[in-house]
This record gives structure tokens, C-alpha cells and sequence, in this order.
């Protein structure tokens, strides 16, 4: 069954008088023409027909075209052929040219952030890089910016606030982080970790914590699940342990006591993780 298309026909041509322009146009009227010129500056006619084949469509687009162009003293050498169905042409018509475009605000809105994160976040190098500079400032592809919402890590993303440590905790924390590095590399994960055998890992402070040991629960999937072991008159150690717990860089699952040694078995949080990297 026929159909209209439309045809756009290049042709090696690039000086066109305004009489030839008209000529064309007349002896293609019945066809509702448009000539324009190509984006390398060749002349372009465009022409509908009807034709039941895209073929069809080509061959009769391609004869009046040349016929025309003959008739009007131009060339009809023929550099390229564009063939889409009407209703292809009216949908990219109707299309916007210009993709919808945000600024800093509109991002501080859709990420449900302030505007000073937004401005921070537009700097990342995983952000979509601005189409435009203004005076406003710096101009994003919404759909782009959409895109990288979906994948944005938002709680890896805030930068973390300082925390205050003393020397005592941080020689706690770091202890526990490097028994945490080392235990994925434990054969035996029952065993436990002595802390004297971690003084290349950057644990600072080894007379203070000298007697502790820490090594991986028995039987437990991650890594960062402990069990440490200190003397029960290390009070600065289990102060030291209870700060961490407030400050949520250690969770504490259980504790007893066997003998003159106090037993925990904890968890190194993510937070506990990258404060120790600090």
C-alpha cells in the first residue's frame, strides 16, 4: 500500500541563483518542495512522495529531482539520497533541538541536596560534564544528571566530618582495622591475632596495648566481625573501647570475662573503617 515519504536529495552544487531556486520550485510544485542548503553548503531538495517501497520512493524522488535540477541550469550530480517516512519527518520535527538543561538550583532540587553540595557535586569527576558556561554559572543535560542520581553513592558521597580521636582510641581502631586487613589472609580463622605481630601494619602505641588480641569470630562470613581479648585491668583500653562504641566507629555484639581477661566480640563498622584510613 502507497505511502508518503520524504525525500531529501543532495546534489553537487553549492552556487544557486534565486531564479534556479524558483525554477525548481516550480517545476516541483505538485511535490510541496524545500531548498535549502546542506550542512557542507551543497544544495538540498527536499520532495514527498507516495510509494509503496523505500526503493520506489528513492527512484521516483532521485528522477524528478535530477529533472528539475536540469531544467533549472544547475547540476544534477547526486552526492546523497535521505529517504524517512512522513510521519518519521513530523515526529523529528517535533522533537525539541534543545535538550532541557539545568543549572546548580534545579540539581540542588532533583538530588535533594543544599546548593552548596550541588556546586560540590558538579565538580566530581563522575558528574556530566556543562554544555554551557553562563553568567549564572555552569548549565547540565537533565536526563544526564538524572543518570547520575541513579548511581550516586549518596553516603559515599558527603564527605565525612573529622572525628576527634585520642591517642589511646586511635591506637584501638587502628589496632582493630589492621587485625581486619589481616584477617583476610588468615588461614586458620579461629586463630587469634597477636597484636605484637602487627607493628609493620601502623599500629601506633604497642606498650599501651601490649596483651591484646584480636582475631576473626569462628565461623563468621565478614571479615570485619572480631574478637578481642584484653587484660581486665586495662582500664584506658576499655575506655578506649567504649568511645569508639559511642562514637559508632566499633558495635559491640558481646562481652564476658574469663579469668583476668576481658572477651568482646565486635564489629568495625564502614565508618570505623574510614576513619581509621584517615
Amino acid at each position: 500500500m502507497p505511502q508518503a515519504w520524504s525525500v531529501e536529495v543532495e546534489l553537487a552544487t553549492t552556487e544557486v541563483t534565486d531564479d534556479a531556486i524558483d525554477e525548481l520550485h516550480d517545476h516541483l510544485a505538485d511535490r510541496s518542495p524545500a531548498v535549502g542548503t546542506a550542512p557542507n553548503g551543497n544544495t538540498a531538495v527536499r520532495i514527498f512522495v507516495e510509494a509503496g517501497t523505500a526503493r520506489q520512493a528513492v527512484d521516483s524522488a532521485l528522477k524528478e529531482v535530477t529533472a528539475a535540477a536540469k531544467a533549472a541550469g544547475i547540476s544534477t550530480t547526486v552526492l546523497g539520497v535521505d529517504l524517512v517516512t512522513e510521519e518519521e519527518l513530523d515526529r523529528r520535527l517535533a522533537a525539541p533541538s534543545v535538550p532541557d538543561l539545568v543549572g546548580v538550583s534545579e540539581i540542588a532540587e532533583m538530588l535533594n541536596v543544599v546548593r552548596q553540595r550541588a556546586a560540590q557535586l558538579v565538580q566530581r569527576d563522575d558528574f556530566p560534564p556543562a554544555v554551557a558556561h553562563l553568567k549564572s554559572g555552569p548549565v547540565f543535560v537533565r536526563w544526564q544528571v538524572e543518570a547520575f542520581e541513579k548511581r550516586w553513592d549518596r553516603r559515599a558521597g558527603r564527605p565525612m566530618k573529622r572525628v576527634e580521636l585520642t591517642p589511646v582510641e586511635r591506637d584501638v581502631l587502628a589496632a582493630l582495622s589492621a587485625a581486619s586487613r589481616q584477617a583476610q589472609e588468615v588461614l586458620d580463622p579461629r586463630s587469634l591475632i597477636d597484636l605484637d605481630a602487627l607493628s609493620g601494619e601502623g599500629v601506633a602505641g604497642g606498650e599501651l596495648i601490649k596483651g591484646w588480641l584480636i582475631g576473626p569470630v569462628a565461623g563468621a562470613a565478614d571479615f570485619r566481625h572480631l574478637c578481642a581479648a584484653y587484660p581486665a585491668d586495662d582500664t584506658e583500653g576499655a575506655t578506649a573501647l567504649k568511645q569508639l562504641v559511642r562514637k559508632r566507629l566499633v558495635a559491640v555484639e558481646e562481652e564476658s570475662q574469663q579469668d583476668d581477661k576481658v572477651v568482646v566480640e565486635l564489629e568495625l563498622t564502614s565508618k570505623g573503617e574510614r576513619v581509621a584510613a584517615q
